[in-house]
């Protein structure tokens, strides 16, 4: 029987589980972040050796028994980056067993299309749109970050309702409830009192990005505004995801449908963005199947590890496998 380790690693959380060919989950393990980027080496190595020994105690028959481990860490798509988690990684796991650090996207693709080809939309806090294709070659639209520019995110969309909540309040753009919303949802007296509360923090992106609820319940409730913040930042996704389409997969026919994977949070609401997303997809005659995981992304991380065994994940494995104590990436 193989065992594989796969480990989901991001900027809160990082999960490991040991799963063997058939999809059964013999243990599994949750610590604090591990994306690189964030975190300093001591706590890498701190982390990582306290996800390792516990997968070990859980059962250490399986964990002597692996044959392949697969890490998709978030912040780690670099080469240095993937090569500072893989030291960290060797130092504490057998030294036969191969191991494999990518960027988190890739799992989050393979946690829809269970190891095919395809592209993933993460729309979450952030956002970036990735994708690989039959002869491996992979791309990538967006990803940059806040200060460079990350449509289609809920950064981007809180980051886009402020604006305009202080436009309205300067009498520069029609009025909009995203005024009084906002206020509300900072619990201030007047939106002006909002910016101590926003420059003053450790982390604005974080207080920003959690406006985009309040942006898309505004949407719900008929403010105009709103809803054409929502509608261009899906016209992005959108024309993010066909920008990537004419790169990985020019060859192939307009009738051949290409999976797209919707991860993060922003698609718990995708009601909100489907119509959007697609017409700009449609304008260019291009067939696409919007796929809403059916496991979470540290699955992705076990089918990538089987694939690096050489092995294709069998239907009998999408019936056994079942995620343990796991969401669908949110970040």
């Amino acid at each position: 029987m193989t065992y594989v380790l796969g480990i989901d690693g991001g900027g809160t959380k990082t999960t490991g589980i040991i799963v063997d060919e058939d999809g059964n989950v013999v243990a599994e393990a949750k610590v604090g972040a591990s994306n690189p980027n964030i975190v300093g080496q001591e706590d890498l190595i701190s982390r990582f050796t306290e996800l390792i020994t516990t997968l070990e105690n859980e059962d250490a028959a399986s964990f002597n028994r692996l044959t392949q481990v697969f890490a998709g860490i978030s912040g780690a798509g670099h080469g240095n980056s993937q090569q500072q988690i893989r030291d960290v990684l060797r130092r504490i796991l057998p030294a036969t067993v191969p191991i494999t650090v990518d960027n988190d996207a890739i799992i989050a693709l393979y946690a829809g299309t269970f190891g095919r080809p395809g592209i993933v939309q993460i729309a979450g806090t952030g956002s970036i749109t990735y994708g690989i294709n039959e002869k491996g070659c992979r791309g990538r639209v967006g990803g940059w970050g806040h200060l460079v520019g990350e449509e289609g995110s809920g950064y981007a969309i809180g980051h886009a309702g402020l604006q305009a909540a202080f436009s309205a309040y300067d009498g520069l753009e029609k009025a909009t409830q995203l005024h009084e919303d906002i206020r509300d949802y900072l619990k201030v007296a007047t939106l002006p009192d909002a910016i101590p509360k926003i420059y003053q923090v450790k982390n604005p992106k974080e207080i920003i990005a959690s406006l985009g609820p309040v942006v898309m319940a505004a949407a719900d409730q008929g403010d105009e505004v709103a809803q054409e913040i929502i509608h261009q930042q899906g016209v992005f996704i959108g024309k993010s995801i066909i920008t990537l389409i004419k790169r990985l997969f020019s060859d192939k026919s307009v009738d051949e449908v290409i999976p797209v994977v919707l991860a993060g949070g922003l698609f718990k609401r995708l009601d909100l963005f489907q119509h959007s997303i697609e017409a700009v997809i449609h304008h260019e005659k291009q067939r696409i199947k919007l796929v809403v995981p059916e496991i979470a992304p540290v699955g992705g991380s076990v089918v990538a590890a089987l694939r690096a065994e050489g092995m294709e994940v069998a239907k009998h494995f999408r019936l056994h496998y079942k995620d343990v104590n796991t969401q669908v990436k949110d970040e």
